[in-house]
C-alpha cells in the first residue's frame, strides 16, 4: 500500500488544483508510480527493466501531460485522443517488461554480482583485452565513420564492459583504465555528437555497481545521483542543439568534432547559469524528451492521410537475421524513415528522433498497437531474464548487461535499431568468448 501513497498523491494533485483531465491525471500517477518502484529497486536489484519503464512513463506520459498543461497549442493532438491511446499502451509495456515477480528460486541479483566478482578473480587479463579490442574499435570509427557494426560498435563498446572486469578484478589498473576509457568516449562523443549513449552507460554502470555495494544506498544518496543526473541532462540539452548545428550536416555521414566550441558551450553554461535554469531552455529540453509530439502526430497522419503498415514492424524482428551484404537494400536503422511516412514533423537523414516501439504499435495496427507495447515489453523482460538465468552457470555473462541494453533504455528508437541491437551484441559476445578462449583469455 506505501507503493501508492506517492502515485495517489499525484494523481489528486493533477485534478487539484492543476484541474488536469482524468486521463491526464492518471497518466502523471502512473509516472510517479513507475519512478517509486525504480527509485525504490536501485541497489536492491540490477534495475534495469525498472528503468526502461520509469524512463517510457516520463517521456511518453508525464511529459506529455506538463506540456498539456501549459503549452497544449504545441501538440499535435487533443489530449483525450493522445492519452486514450498512450496510457493504456505504455501501461502494458510496463506491465510487459516487469511481467510477474521473480521465483524465489532464482538467486538475488546480490549473490549472481558476488558470483560475478569470484569468478573474474582469476581472468586478470580479461579487462585488459577487452580494452584493446574497445580501442581498435574506437579507431575504426574514427577513420570509417559507416563501418560495420560488428567492426566499430560493438568493439568500441567492449571499452565500457572492460571498466566492469577491471572493477570486478580488483585490477591494480582499475583507475588509470577507467580514466582512459572515460577520455575516449568522450572524444568519441565529441566527435559524434551524440551525447546520450554515454550517459546511459553510466547509467547503466550504476545499477550494476550499487548491487554489489556492501552497505546499501541511503535515500538521500539516491536523491543526490538523481539531482547530479538531471542537472548533467539539463546542461547536455542546453549545448546540444548548437553544438549540432554547426558541426552536423545534412547526411549522417556528414558530422564533424569541434574540442573548442565543445568545451566553449560548457564554460559558458557554467559561467552563465541563467542560460540553463529559465523557462525557455526547460521548455526546449522538455520538447526534447516529449515523445508526445512524434506519437500525436503520427495519430493525427494515420489512417486519415497514411494506412495503417499492417504489421511491418514484426519485420524488424526479422531484419537483423539477414546480413546487409545479402540484402543491400536491407531497411536502415534510425528514425528518418519512420518519421518522413508517418508523421508531418520536418525530417533530416541525420536525424537522432524517432516514433518509439509504442508509437510504432500504433501506425501498424491502431489502437491495437498496446498489445504490441505489452509484446515489446515482454520480450525485453524475456531476454534479461535469459541473461539472468545463464549467469547461474557463467557468472561473467552480466557484466555484458549494459552492453546489450544500452541501445533499449530510452522511447526515442524503434523496435529494429532495440531489437537488433540486442541481437547483435549477443552474437558478439558469443563470439568473443569463443575466441578468447583458445588464446588463453577466459572471460
Amino acid at each position: 500500500m506505501k507503493q501508492l501513497l506517492l502515485p495517489s498523491a499525484v494523481f489528486l494533485g493533477a485534478l487539484w488544483p492543476v484541474y488536469g483531465s482524468f486521463y491526464e491525471a492518471i497518466a502523471v500517477g502512473f509516472s510517479a508510480y513507475t519512478f517509486q518502484c525504480f527509485f525504490n529497486q536501485v541497489g536492491k536489484r540490477i534495475a534495469i527493466l525498472e528503468c526502461i519503464g520509469a524512463i517510457a512513463a516520463f517521456e511518453v506520459l508525464f511529459i506529455p501531460a506538463v506540456t498539456y498543461w501549459v503549452f497544449a497549442a504545441s501538440m499535435p493532438i487533443e489530449s483525450a485522443t493522445y492519452f486514450s491511446y498512450a496510457t493504456p499502451a505504455c501501461m502494458l509495456f510496463y506491465i510487459g517488461i516487469n511481467g510477474t515477480e521473480t521465483s524465489e528460486s532464482e538467486p538475488t541479483h546480490q549473490t549472481i554480482i558476488r558470483w560475478a566478482s569470484n569468478y573474474v578473480q582469476h581472468r586478470q587479463a580479461a579487462a585488459g583485452m577487452l580494452f584493446f579490442v574497445g580501442l581498435i574499435g574506437f579507431l575504426v570509427k574514427q577513420f570509417w565513420a559507416d563501418a560495420p557494426t560488428f567492426m566499430g560498435t560493438l568493439p568500441m563498446n567492449c571499452l565500457l564492459t572492460s571498466v566492469l572486469y577491471a572493477h570486478y578484478t580488483r585490477s591494480l589498473f582499475r583507475l588509470p583504465l577507467i580514466g582512459l576509457v572515460v577520455t575516449i568516449w568522450l572524444a568519441n562523443m565529441i566527435q559524434t555528437g551524440m551525447f546520450g549513449e554515454l550517459v546511459f552507460w553510466l547509467l547503466l554502470w550504476l545499477l550494476i555497481g550499487s548491487v554489489g555495494l556492501t552497505r546499501s544506498l541511503t535515500a538521500s544518496a539516491k536523491l543526490g545521483a538523481l539531482g547530479f543526473g538531471l542537472g548533467a541532462l539539463l546542461l547536455i540539452q542546453s549545448i546540444k542543439g548548437e553544438y549540432r548545428s554547426q558541426t552536423w550536416g545534412y547526411w549522417r555521414t556528414e558530422r564533424s568534432a569541434d574540442a573548442g566550441l565543445m568545451i566553449d558551450l560548457v564554460a559558458d553554461r557554467l559561467v552563465h547559469p541563467d542560460k540553463l535554469l529559465n523557462i525557455a531552455q526547460l521548455f526546449r529540453s522538455s520538447v526534447r524528451f516529449n515523445q508526445g509530439i512524434l506519437i500525436g502526430s503520427a495519430m493525427a497522419k494515420v489512417p486519415t492521410y497514411e494506412e495503417y503498415a499492417r504489421g511491418e514492424v514484426l519485420l524488424s524482428f526479422v531484419y537483423p537475421f539477414v546480413p546487409r551484404f545479402l540484402w543491400p537494400d536491407k531497411p536502415l536503422a534510425g528514425g528518418f524513415a519512420n518519421i518522413k511516412r508517418f508523421t508531418t514533423l520536418p525530417q533530416l537523414e541525420n536525424t537522432s528522433m524517432n516514433l518509439s516501439p509504442i508509437g510504432e504499435g500504433y501506425v501498424n495496427f491502431g489502437y491495437g498497437g498496446v498489445l504490441f507495447a505489452w509484446l515489446y515489453g515482454a520480450v525485453l523482460r524475456n531476454c534479461f531474464r535469459a541473461v539472468i538465468q545463464m549467469a547461474t552457470q557463467v557468472p561473467s555473462v552480466v557484466l555484458w548487461l549494459p552492453t546489450l541494453f544500452v541501445g533499449c533504455m530510452t522511447m526515442e528508437t524503434d523496435v529494429f535499431s532495440t531489437w537488433g541491437s540486442l541481437l547483435n551484441s549477443a552474437v558478439f559476445i558469443i563470439i568473443l568468448y569463443g575466441v578468447f578462449k583458445p588464446i588463453g583469455v577466459n572471460l
